[in-house]
């Protein structure tokens, strides 16, 4: 897990932070205090993509086995009227 963006920390090269929900890596050895979003930040960090894992969706139970789903659709009997 990366942590969030500190004024106070000097960050390596390579070293990551979150800054407003996105992830940044610092290009190369930054001072203190710099922030990855700003005038000329893109010299000093790069934007990394993060990979979201979905949740697995669990099931659920159906109703009574002998009554027949809804489909959404309005249907009509042909010979009734």
């Amino acid at each position: 897990m990366t942590d969030a963006w500190n004024k106070l920390i000097t960050y390596s090269e390579g070293e990551r932070c979150r800054f407003f929900g996105e992830t940044f890596e610092a290009k190369f050895d930054l001072v203190r205090g710099l922030k990855p979003i700003g005038p000329l930040s893109s010299k000093f960090w790069r934007r990394v993509s993060t990979v979201h894992v979905p949740k697995a969706k669990t099931a659920q139970p159906s109703g009574s086995p002998s009554r027949k789903q809804p489909t959404g659709y309005l249907t009509r009997a042909v010979g009734f009227r």
